[in-house]
């Protein structure tokens, strides 16, 4: 069978292609020589072997929680468990048929806005809530321990004043423009 000229080029230039497309599939699929092919265990090493096996090494130290500076401000998303400990704390020191009552409701309601500020160590990590029910209700926690009511506020009336929540968490949280932020602007927009 004899075929023409540009027949032949057309014929080895696909027969080159589908030979590059081939290579260039293989060296994207298979793993090289020093690497282990994807969804494989990599060979273990005699300290991993015994971590495998629950022993510990005794020279390796546990890594150090990465931390952010002490100042820095942190939104959190509020879980339900959280919601729950926040509604126990009110509960704890709220009369359930006095103005803020309301405070017990955060369990199942309302806007929150949940943070932390770092502090040098967990132990003084600071957390704020406030929360928008019926009024607007505030709590703080220090590390660990149990959360702390701080009472509810009206929003239309100047006093009492709310406590103070960290600017930097105000920032964080994109709350600036509220009249409740960190005792600076409070009523008609005069500091303090």
């Amino acid at each position: 069978m004899h075929r023409s000229f540009p027949a032949r080029v057309a014929m080895v230039g696909l027969i080159a292609t589908i030979a590059i497309i081939a290579v260039f599939t293989l060296a994207v699929l298979l793993p090289a020589q020093d690497q282990a092919p994807v969804g494989t265990a990599p060979t273990s090493f005699p300290a991993q072997s015994a971590q495998a096996a629950g022993e510990e090494d005794p020279d390796e130290e546990e890594p150090e929680e990465q931390r952010h500076p002490a100042g820095t401000a942190i939104p959190l998303m509020v879980d339900q468990e959280t919601r729950d400990q926040l509604s126990a704390a009110a509960r704890a020191v709220v009369d359930p048929s006095g103005p803020v009552k309301g405070a017990m409701n955060v369990a199942t309601g309302g806007t929150i806005y949940y943070g932390e500020i770092y502090g040098k160590t967990p132990k003084t990590d600071m957390h704020y809530v406030r929360a928008t029910i019926d009024l607007v209700y505030f709590w703080k926690q220090k590390g660990d321990g149990p959360w702390e009511f701080q009472g509810g506020y009206d929003a239309r009336m100047c006093n009492p004043r709310p406590p103070s929540i960290p600017l930097a968490l105000h920032r964080a949280w994109g709350t600036m423009g509220e009249p409740y932020f960190d005792g600076n602007r409070w009523c008609d927009g005069q500091t303090t």
